[in-house]
Order: C-alpha cells, then sequence, then structure tokens
C-alpha cells in the first residue's frame, strides 16, 4: 500500500500546490482534489480556514466570500478578514461550496463523517470455484462523498479500497510460477468478483484511500482461503539437431513438425500441491475415419516419446488437483511426421573446400531404417553406414580416394512403410591444387 498512499499524497498536494485556494486545520493535511471544481476534504473542521489570494495586480484587494450548498445562484454572502491581496474566512462547514466573488469554488468535506467502518469479509462459496471465487464486504459508512457545481448538478467523489491476497504468475522464459503480491484497487466492494487463486491466500481489505491518506484506514481479512483451482502449461521440445539433410524441426502456429524417428520431451507444469496428477495422452489421428488410436499413456509430469511413423498424433495434458475438485485438460499440442524421402547427391569434392561439400550425405526425411555401402568399379566396398545423418568423408584407411566416379548403394524404409533400394554413381571432384 506504500505506493498508493504515496500516489494518493502526491495527488492532494499538487493540487493544493495550484490552487488559489489554500486550505488548512483538521487533523493532517487537508486533501485538495481537482475535479470540475476544487474538491477539498479535511480530518474534522477543528481550526479550520479558507483563505483566497488575488493572483493579478488589477484584481480587486476587496474580497466578498459566499457560501451555497444547492447552487451558486443561491449562495450567501459570508464575511472575512483581509490581509493585503489575502482573504481567510473561519465559519467552515461540511458539504458547502465557497468562492469569491466570480472565482470558481472549493468544495469542503469533513471526511471524518464519512469514514468507512469494515466488519468483516467474508468467502462466498460457489460452483465455479475452478474458474472464480467471490467475496462478501460488510462495510458501514456514512453518507456518500458528494460536492455540488455551481450548477447544483451533484457529484460523487469515487471510494478506492484495496483487496490484498497473493496469487501465482506464470513466467514463460523460465517455464515456472512465482508468488506476487496482489494489490486490486476496488470501488464497489459489496459483492467482488476475481480469478481463482491458485495459490492458498488470506485476502485482506484495507480502505479507502482517503482514510490511508489521513491515516484512518482499518483492514478486515477472512481465514486463510485453500486453493483448489488450476492452471497448467505443457511444453514439446524436439530432441533431434537441425542439419543439411532436412531434418528440421519446424514450427507452423500450434503444430510442431519434423521428420521420424522423431523423439519429442513433453514437460507440464502446474500450481503445486493444488495439482496432484499428470497424464499425458497420445493418440494418432486418421482423418478419413474421424477417430484416433491410443498410442501412449503416462502418468508423471515429463515423458518422452519417439515417433517413428508418418501421420498426425495430438499429445494431450490432463492435470487433476490433488483435492479431486478441479482439472485441467486445456493443453494439447499436435505433431506431424512428413512423408518418407530419399535422394542421393552424385558427386562432392573430399579434402578440396572444408566445410563445403567435403562429406557425402544423402538427403532425407522420415527414415526409420537405413544402411548405405560405398564402392569402387572394381566392386570393392569401401565404407558402409548406417545412420542417415552421418556419410562418407572421401577417405579410406585414413587418405582420400582419387577423383573418379564410384558408387552408392542405399536400402532403406520410411516412416509412411515405403521401402528404398537406391543405387547411383558417385563424381569426386578435386581442383588441381589438391
Amino acid at each position: 500500500m506504500k505506493k498508493t498512499i504515496f500516489s494518493i499524497l502526491s495527488f492532494c498536494l499538487a493540487f493544493s500546490i495550484n490552487a488559489q485556494y489554500s486550505v488548512k486545520g483538521g487533523q493532517g493535511e487537508p486533501c485538495m482534489l481537482n475535479k470540475e471544481i476544487q474538491v477539498c476534504l479535511l480530518n474534522g473542521l477543528s481550526d479550520a480556514e479558507i483563505s483566497f489570494t488575488s493572483t493579478s495586480a488589477s484584481a480587486s484587494t476587496n474580497h466578498q466570500w459566499y457560501r451555497y450548498d444547492t447552487k451558486a445562484a443561491e449562495a450567501v454572502q459570508i464575511p472575512c478578514t483581509q490581509n493585503g491581496a489575502t482573504s481567510t474566512i473561519t465559519d467552515v462547514r461540511d458539504g458547502y461550496g465557497y468562492f469569491v466573488d466570480l472565482n470558481p469554488p472549493v468544495w469542503i468535506i469533513d471526511y471524518s463523517r464519512y469514514l468507512p467502518t469494515l466488519h468483516s469479509l467474508n468467502i462466498e462459496e460457489g460452483n465455479d470455484a475452478c474458474e472464480y471465487i467471490r467475496l462478501t464486504a460488510d462495510v458501514e459508512s456514512a453518507s456518500a462523498l458528494e460536492y455540488t457545481l455551481h450548477s447544483g448538478q451533484k457529484k460523487l467523489l469515487p471510494r478506492t479500497f484495496h483487496l490484498l491476497y497473493k496469487q501465482l504468475v506464470w513466467n514463460e522464459d523460465n517455464f515456472s510460477f512465482s508468488v506476487e503480491d496482489k494489490d486490486e484497487p476496488l470501488s464497489a466492494i459489496a459483492n467482488i468478483t476475481l480469478d481463482a487463486p491458485l495459490v492458498n491466500t488470506v485476502f485482506t481489505l484495507q480502505g479507502d484511500d482517503y482514510a490511508e491518506y489521513f491515516g484512518l484506514s482499518a483492514s478486515v481479512s477472512t481465514p486463510e482461503y485453500e486453493a483448489v483451482a488450476l492452471e497448467v502449461h505443457g511444453k514439446a521440445t524436439s530432441l533431434k539437431e537441425s542439419g543439411e539433410t532436412e531434418q528440421e524441426i519446424t514450427v507452423a502456429g500450434d503444430r510442431l513438425g519434423g521428420s521420424a524417428p522423431l523423439e519429442i520431451i513433453f514437460d507440464a507444469c502446474a500450481n503445486e500441491p493444488v495439482a496432484g496428477m499428470y497424464q499425458w495422452t497420445i493418440k494418432k489421428i486418421n482423418r478419413e475415419r474421424n477417430d484416433s488410436t491410443l498410442i501412449l499413456q503416462y502418468k508423471g509430469k515429463s515423458v518422452n516419446y519417439t515417433f517413428r511413423e508418418s501421420g498426425t498424433y495430438v499429445a494431450q495434458l490432463e492435470v487433476l488437483g490433488a483435492n479431486l475438485v478441479c482439472s485441467d485438460d486445456s493443453y494439447s499440442q499436435e505433431i506431424e511426421i512428413g512423408d518418407s524421402d530419399l535422394r542421393l547427391p552424385n558427386a562432392f569434392s573430399p579434402g578440396s573446400s572444408i566445410g563445403s561439400n567435403d562429406v557425402y550425405r544423402v538427403s532425407y526425411k522420415s527414415l526409420v531404417k537405413f544402411k548405405a555401402s560405398i564402392y569402387n568399379r572394381w566392386g570393392n566396398l569401401l565404407f558402409h553406414w548406417e545412420d542417415p545423418a552421418q556419410g562418407w568423408d572421401g577417405r579410406v584407411n585414413g587418405k582420400y580416394v582419387p577423383t573418379g566416379v564410384y558408387y552408392i548403394v542405399v536400402e532403406a524404409r520410411g516412416a509412411d512403410g515405403k521401402k528404398y533400394n537406391k543405387t547411383s554413381d558417385i563424381n569426386i571432384l578435386r581442383s588441381k591444387n589438391h
């Protein structure tokens, strides 16, 4: 509340400095507000006085003061004490406007007569406790804070109370919650509706702001509220590194995609200890039949799964509260595993330009089985590998092979079931300087 008190104090003093009227009296510093007219709140009217100072050299130094309660046209004259360009009145009453000659008025409110009394703050039970919490406040106060314009139009001076409690705030960068002290300004306090808190907390009602300003604020609190609402967050992270062989992982909107085999770790985070049970479900979607096949069901916050078949999958997270009141299944992640593909380049230049086309690699997508062999023109096996992400650097027994034509034989199977039996010439190129 320190920031709130400071802002009210600054607000009141700023307009007091800029006003032609100067108000003193009561307990503490009066609060001058700049509305359609100047409104001044005092904590009691003991020794209260209002002064007015002419700001123009040509202005009259014989001031005539007026007081009104309904409208300025019905104002009555009241005596003052004149001292040069400043005049002062001491018969100051609550609920009246005062002005000098044709100048705008200042309205006086004795705030001590309108001080609210906070009796209780209660939590109301409802059927939507997973979404909202409702509080009812028993607050006794005198009449509303009103002021009257010159025309006779009445205006309401709003009161602001403050509801203090703890809440969890989500940090996406850290994938975690942190506890934050909340300060909700409220103008209506009879019935309060808030998003349900995610952590056990006590609700405290303080105010109003004018009571804070004068050091008269009271507060009332609820017993500790036991949180039941859930907020659930999930994320899916690919463990395959992107490379030059078209195995990049792409994200389009809320869809995660890539080529098989694709290992993904699914992580969950919810507000604990309210969250009691986590369950991940992975299904393969068949859009033609408009149905799905259960692939995996796992109880726990994190699970790793390797997708080896092409198609569309949905990973769904469900969290159940420890007290069995609330559940949340709002997080889901769609995964698209693409159809397989295999292409064989026909040339590379080992030892010629390091880092540029100096390793022979196949171009592929979604291969779940793979083996490749390199032969010379006499049919001798030179190199063999079974990881499509790897390749041949053009060396045999640590030495680069001569330039010329070599042959590759590949057997593979795609995540979509497609089988590949491919052969191709490979031209080894090298500049004259190598």
